[in-house]
């Protein structure tokens, strides 16, 4: 439960590596997420070289530039985008590892005609999966953050890093010790968001 209550979007990490070991744990964990009809629909490519490392950072920026200037209803102003961009010249989201979760769509167990009833499960599935990552790493005192802004970025990172045919990005997940603490935000009250029947 400490890493449930623990985990937060952390956003700057120190250059430092991340051991093997705690890798590999955060890993297992994630594959210890429920699946739909345990087909484990998921492929990860964990990306730790350094050129790679760099070319998923600036993708990254270039996934929030297009948010925020052509996806959102709300676009920011020029002067946020200037702030923005400052922020990534002082690391923000550079990790020394990103985690880029996929769904495999090769892996089937629904007949054709029910596609995409198993596209929303596989889905499900693989974000489990990232949830999973990112409460053992808190638990690990590791940081990560959700970016599914690269989504608009989709082939860019299938570009770079050649996933099998038949994936589906869902996220890009750094992983590292955070730069500072970072505190989880507070919640909606329950009362607000549950109703009992």
């Amino acid at each position: 439960m400490e890493g449930i209550f623990r985990r937060c979007s952390v956003r700057l990490f120190e250059d430092k590596p991340v051991e093997e070991g705690r890798l590999r744990r955060v890993l297992e964990a994630a594959i210890r997420a429920p699946n739909a009809m345990g087909l484990e629909q998921w492929f990860f490519i964990v990306v730790k070289r350094g050129d790679v490392v760099k070319r998923i950072w600036e993708i990254i920026r270039d996934a929030h530039l297009f948010y925020y200037e052509r996806a959102r209803k709300k676009e920011l102003k020029r002067e946020q985008v200037k702030k923005l961009l400052r922020k990534f010249d002082e690391g923000l989201y550079l990790a020394p590892v990103y985690v880029v979760a996929y769904l495999d769509e090769r892996r089937r167990g629904l007949k054709e005609e029910f596609s995409d009833v198993e596209f929303l499960w596989g889905v499900e599935s693989v974000a489990a999966a990232v949830e999973n990552m990112m409460v053992a790493a808190a638990a690990m005192g590791l940081g990560t953050c959700w970016i599914g802004v690269v989504n608009f970025m989709e082939d860019k990172i299938n570009r770079l890093l050649n996933p099998p045919d038949g994936c589906k990005l869902i996220a890009v997940v750094p992983v590292g010790y955070p730069k500072e603490e970072v505190k989880p935000r507070p919640r909606k009250d329950l009362e607000d968001i549950c109703s009992l029947v």
